[in-house]
């Protein structure tokens, strides 16, 4: 199994299509394509299932996915400490983020950074929730994006207010509520109900339990899934409908349709997480320039 297999298999995962990710990469579709079969048949079980438009994760793509995002995430932080500790590199700095705000947050404010701190440099991480906390505890992350954080982990970490994420719920294309302009949530009592994982995503079951409460009904056959795009696969599958942040919508998610929330109101808070005692310059400097991003994103909602 090579490295650089792992991270087409994860492109195309997070991409949800082989051009899209073979773009990304900078590498060409066929080359792209013929890794990742090499992968799967050293693991010996397919990764996705193909058809003429579209791909999609298979049951063990599903378990994979996670697991080889974690791989890759290690692997670079690893090289990263060897270099600094022994080898004379100048600072990273290294950002654990949440990928939909990859494009107008955490890139611009990056940007913003590196004007003013030329010789530091800034590894970004697109990890889920529980994957940055981990991070956190372990010194191997500076600062994290995230939400829905456990009380217990905001008193052990130094948190800032960035925004509020205004949540919508996803539905299939073809579900009848897709074209409206809001909703309440009452209105998806009766359907089946997908969220994301606890295990990565600590809490959200409860989110969720606790949206669909105060909306006047509790959710039935839940179904877990690890990632977003996993979670808009299913919803486009029909496996039924979720609640995601609206700024979510900017990943990709053929197949399904954000419809903002109208009752009850429902945002969760995004966070700015570094260690209490982790305060130095440049870091002070990028905390900084995310919270004027965050600030002026919040402007233009």
């Amino acid at each position: 199994m090579q490295i650089h297999q792992l991270r087409y298999f994860v492109a195309a995962a997070e991409e949800m299509g082989i051009s899209r990710a073979a773009e990304k990469l900078r590498v060409s579709q066929p080359a792209l394509s013929r890794q990742i079969a090499l992968l799967e048949d050293e693991l010996g079980v397919a990764l996705f299932l193909r058809s003429r438009q579209r791909i999609s994760l298979s049951a063990a793509g599903r378990f994979f996915l996670p697991r080889a995002q974690r791989i890759l995430c290690d692997l670079e932080a690893a090289a990263q400490q060897v270099g600094e500790q022994f080898g004379g590199e100048q600072r990273t700095l290294r950002l654990g983020f949440i990928g939909a705000f990859l494009d107008d947050l955490v890139a611009p404010a990056t940007r913003d950074f590196m004007k003013t701190h030329p010789r530091t440099q800034v590894s970004l991480f697109d990890l889920p929730p529980q994957g940055q906390i981990e991070r956190l505890r372990a010194g191997e992350l500076d600062a994290a994006i995230l939400a829905n954080m456990d009380p217990r982990d905001q008193r052990r970490f130094r948190c800032v207010d960035l925004l509020l994420n205004r949540m919508a719920a996803v539905v299939p294309e073809a579900h009848p509520a897709a074209g409206a302009k809001a909703l309440r949530l009452a209105a998806l009592g009766k359907e089946k109900w997908l969220s994301l994982s606890d295990a990565f995503f600590p809490g959200r079951r409860a989110f969720l339990e606790d949206c669909c409460r105060k909306a006047g009904f509790r959710p039935v056959s839940v179904k877990d899934a690890d990632t977003l795009p996993l979670m808009f696969a299913g919803i486009a599958n029909g496996e039924g409908v979720g609640i995601a942040p609206l700024h979510a919508s900017k990943l990709p998610h053929a197949g399904c349709a954000f419809i903002p929330i109208s009752t009850p109101s429902i945002a969760t808070q995004l966070l700015l997480v570094t260690a209490k005692d982790k305060k130095n310059p440049p870091l002070e400097a990028l905390v900084s320039a995310l919270t004027r991003q965050a600030a002026a994103i919040g402007q233009k909602a």
